[in-house]
């Protein structure tokens, strides 16, 4: 009979000990969260307008303590904005988040659904509203990805084209290119082999003058068709 009274004091004590321990713990966890609030979010390396973008995306983490931000969910945030490159986040002691950022660099314009967009070097498409205004950026038809542009970029640039030349592209159904450029001529390229198509193309144009506004067709294997372009 002792030892049962015993028992049922000691499970007492120990469920009272866990509900002063289960109080405390939550005081000090709330007493926690109310120290190192972020008061300031310092957004560096883009324009007025871009970064006021960014800090009402960041103002969600406001007022939150600086301890319990996860950079995941920093990085979430950001992610949501196309016009980024890369950034790094910093937490800066008591209360202070600093984002540095560099934006990516856009390599044409295009339209989709009605809407003007701007195409990233990120692969990402951007509201050209959401940025400030960019220039002298080729135009881009077609139904086409954006990874498809940036590859054939790469392989034009590798081929000692001059990007900057080209006012603009047209993506076709059969998935490939023309390029128009600034002097009106035209090259069609093919949908295969464009890479060897290219090469014969810069080794003829070594020998033979291009007239601006020619037609250049690159699409049959081994050869190249010139002919007066009108449009």
């Amino acid at each position: 009979m002792l030892q049962s009274i015993s028992k049922k004091r000691i499970y007492f004590y120990l469920l009272i000990l866990l509900l002063l321990s289960s109080t405390f713990n939550f005081n000090v966890i709330s007493k926690f969260k109310k120290f190192n609030l972020v008061n300031n979010i310092n957004v560096v390396g883009l324009n007025k307008k871009e970064t006021t973008i960014l800090e009402k995306n960041l103002e969600f983490f406001k007022k939150k303590n600086i301890f319990l931000i996860s950079k995941d969910e920093v990085n979430q945030r950001l992610n949501t904005n196309s016009f980024l490159d890369n950034y790094t986040i910093n937490k800066i002691l008591p209360s202070k988040l600093l984002v540095k950022v560099k934006k990516t660099d856009f390599v044409g314009i295009t339209i989709f659904d009605g809407k003007k967009f701007y195409i990233g070097k990120n692969g990402k498409l951007t509201k050209i509203s959401l940025v400030e205004k960019e220039t002298n950026l080729p135009e881009v038809f077609g139904n086409f990805q954006v990874n498809e542009l940036l590859k054939l970029q790469r392989i034009l640039e590798l081929y000692n084209f001059n990007l900057s030349k080209i006012k603009k592209y047209y993506h076709f159904k059969s998935n490939r290119w023309d390029i128009q450029f600034e002097n009106n001529t035209i090259v069609m390229l093919p949908s295969f082999n464009l890479e060897k198509s290219l090469k014969n193309y810069r080794s003829f144009i070594k020998l033979k003058k291009i007239i601006p506004g020619q037609l250049i067709d690159l699409r049959m294997n081994d050869k190249i068709i010139i002919s007066n372009y009108e449009g």
